[in-house]
């Protein structure tokens, strides 16, 4: 198969994975990814809640992006540091936020991924206008003076997440999302758009009049056009809480039948689907991904069957018809690394 034909086969499929551990290595999550059927996942470069990064292996980044290519798995999404606040009035909390920022430019960059999502921040006891300006001039502050990040087509692409409105938290409203994207404009920056999130703001989205106005609403305020990635969640908080609490996929506020009109809305059919759902128990991440799929239409509008693997290993199968598949998990990690494995 040609690249082209390789590529074009790939994109054919629907995008759609979950937040995958980086725990054991960065190979092992690509494997696990795969396991349970994604065609797309999202990983943290790094541990989220430690501002001290471990350096990437060069021998780790190669294994993960022969297992990408192997495996189908694209886009690659990273999620940033929770503790980044790009947005913060306090002179020292920002600039280390702007370090850590620009080291996670620089691992989405070296991990080949093609998009870094960024919660928006707070203001904490300044005001939302002055908290956007400052999240404004810190994403440009990175990202101009990150040489790996310069303006050109094949950037990673940053990702502005809207939130629940908590608090002095930034991003409650599409309309601070507009502003925000108005104000990096010439960057390469976008949307990400978290389904709990909308709920909980209070975007009715498990009714078909509240999709349609809040799609509505996104589309007037920057565009479905630039909603790269939705992260799929359901929401154990109520309609307005403010709170943000992620639930299993039709088992809170918004339900399966509010799941079933957002994978089919003609407006978000192409958009990457990433969950980022609970893990109460072994297999959890699996049954969700599981019941999003389950909940898609084809384009004639027949129900897809829940397998998870029928449409995301063509690609898969046509590369691997001629050979056996050798060895355990480990072993095809090790393998991918380029490291000698016993026959």
């Amino acid at each position: 198969m040609s690249p082209v034909e390789e590529e074009t086969e790939i994109a054919s499929c629907w995008r759609v994975g979950v937040h995958t551990s980086i725990a054991g290595s960065l190979a092992q999550a690509a494997e696990n990814a795969h396991k349970i059927g994604c065609t797309a996942f999202q990983i943290f470069s790094t541990s989220p809640r430690m501002w001290k990064a471990r350096p990437l292996a060069p021998e780790d980044v190669s294994a993960m992006a022969r297992l990408r290519r192997e495996y189908g798995l694209h886009p690659l999404v990273i999620h940033a540091n929770y503790l980044l606040n790009l947005a913060s009035p306090d002179a020292a909390l920002r600039q280390r936020s702007i370090a850590a920022f620009r080291e996670e430019l620089g691992r989405a960059s070296a991990l080949g991924a093609q998009y870094l999502v960024l919660h928006p921040g707070s203001y904490r006891d300044a005001t939302p206008e002055l908290g956007i300006r400052t999240l404004v001039r810190s994403i440009r502050e990175a990202m101009q003076e990150t040489p790996a990040h310069s303006v050109r087509p094949n950037a990673v692409r940053l990702l502005i997440e809207n939130m629940c409105g908590q608090g002095n938290t930034l991003g409650g409203s599409f309309a601070q999302i507009q502003e925000i994207l108005a104000l990096v404009e010439g960057l390469p920056v976008d949307c990400c758009l978290d389904t709990a999130h909308c709920y909980a703001a209070g975007m009715d989205i498990a009714t078909p009049e509240g999709l349609r106005k809040t799609l509505a609403e996104v589309d007037a305020a920057i565009g479905l056009q630039r909603v790269k990635v939705i992260h799929a969640n359901d929401s154990r908080s109520a309609l307005g809480s403010h709170r943000d609490w992620h639930e299993h996929i039709g088992r809170g506020g918004i339900g399966r039948e509010g799941f079933r009109r957002i994978v089919n809305d003609p407006g978000l059919r192409d958009k990457v689907f990433i969950l980022e759902t609970p893990v109460d128990k072994p297999g959890d991440d699996r049954r969700n991904l599981r019941t999003l799929r389950s909940l898609r239409s084809d384009a004639d509008g027949a129900a897809r069957s829940p397998r998870l693997r029928s449409e995301t290993r063509t690609f898969r199968g046509r590369e691997r018809a001629a050979r056996p598949q050798r060895g355990s998990t480990n072993e095809r990690i090790r393998r991918a690394a380029g490291v000698r494995v016993s026959e």
